[in-house]
């Protein structure tokens, strides 16, 4: 009966031992360090661009999961030579190749050479893959909305601006709650619609602007990124994705602030996942985004500007805005193509 026992009790242990020796293991083979791989359409100067690595900056400092999070990128990568960019970063062992843009051919023909490597896609132009290609968006509808509220209390002349850049459904989406937030405080107000065709051209967007300008437009939302224009002529332009008034000070009240860190995120946790457990990549059948309850966008601070706007203005955006974020409000995701007032 003892020698049962004591074999029951030394068993136990065993069993004990055992199960820490693999916990252990496994604690010891946990990552620390991450490297992503940042493939981006246009140089970092441009706001899209620039908004991922305000993201990865404060990411690195946050330490998601405990790993060290390494970041490279190459920029100006479109057409034939995103193919070349994506392989080297594969074979270089980059763990997340994030795809700023369209890069659906690339992604589709490397994926599954690389199973172990995270491909990532953002927004249109995009198609759903699965496995271990990613495909994710930026909706900044909401903050477009507070944006066009403003400007439709703060017009003079009920006619507002807006230059788009390709007429795409993350770029639609984002005319339409213009329009909507602007008339929501103010029926009155037509919205002038410009599309560059251009995902980056500053001459394009100050020769949009300046038509607009010419049509009575004292306000408008530039998502072409070009506010020379706006400066020489006095009229207030929003910036998006990073906030202008770093670019242009004073004549840029607000702007659309797209927050990466979400998204982010959320690639990490999944690669994490891939990494300490083994399982294959299995990204979810549709596009991944973040509102701006969940932390992917909002409205940047008015700073000098804040003197300018009128009490009640200030008033209406700060209601909408707490209303979107309680769920209150809900702003319609309209991507229809939007046309002219």
């Amino acid at each position: 009966m003892l020698r049962s026992i004591r074999a029951a009790v030394v068993g136990a242990f065993a069993i004990v031992f055992t199960v820490i020796g693999v916990w252990a293991a496994h604690a010891g083979d946990a990552p620390k360090q991450v490297k992503i791989a940042g493939i981006l359409p246009a140089g970092v100067e441009n706001a899209w661009s620039a908004s991922v690595l305000q993201a990865v900056e404060r990411l690195k400092k946050e330490m998601p999961h405990g790993v060290e999070v390494v970041f490279d990128y190459t920029e100006n990568v479109w057409g034939d030579k995103a193919l070349t960019v994506f392989k080297t970063y594969a074979d270089a062992g980059y763990d997340i190749l994030f795809g700023h843009s369209s890069f659906p051919e690339p992604v589709e023909s490397l994926m599954g050479k690389y199973p172990d490597t995270m491909f990532v896609m953002v927004g249109s132009g995009n198609k759903v893959l699965g496995k271990n290609a990613y495909l994710t968006y930026m909706h900044l509808h909401e903050p477009a909305y507070l944006i066009g509220v403003l400007a439709g209390k703060m017009t003079k002349t009920n006619t507002l601006g807006l230059v788009g850049l390709f007429p795409a459904d993350d770029v639609n989406d984002q005319v339409n709650a213009y329009r909507a937030g602007a008339q929501s405080v103010n029926p009155d107000a037509k919205v002038k619609v410009t599309f560059i065709e251009s995902w980056y051209d500053p001459a394009k967007a100050a020769e949009a602007a300046n038509a607009q300008i010419a049509a009575g437009a004292d306000y408008i939302f530039q998502l072409g990124e070009s506010f020379e224009t706006c400066k020489e002529k006095k009229v207030y332009c929003f910036g998006n994705y990073v906030d202008g008034h770093q670019i242009a000070g004073d004549i840029v009240p607000t702007s659309t602030l797209v927050y990466w860190d979400p998204v982010l995120k959320y690639l990490i946790d999944e690669w994490h996942t891939h990494k300490t457990k083994g399982t294959p990549y299995a990204a979810p059948e549709k596009k991944v985004w973040f509102s701006m309850a969940q932390g992917g966008g909002d409205i940047a601070p008015y700073h000098e500007y804040e003197k300018v706007i009128s009490a009640d203005a200030k008033q209406k955006v700060e209601e909408a805005r707490k209303a979107i974020m309680s769920g209150s409000l809900t702003v319609k995701l309209d991507t229809s193509l939007p046309k002219s007032d």
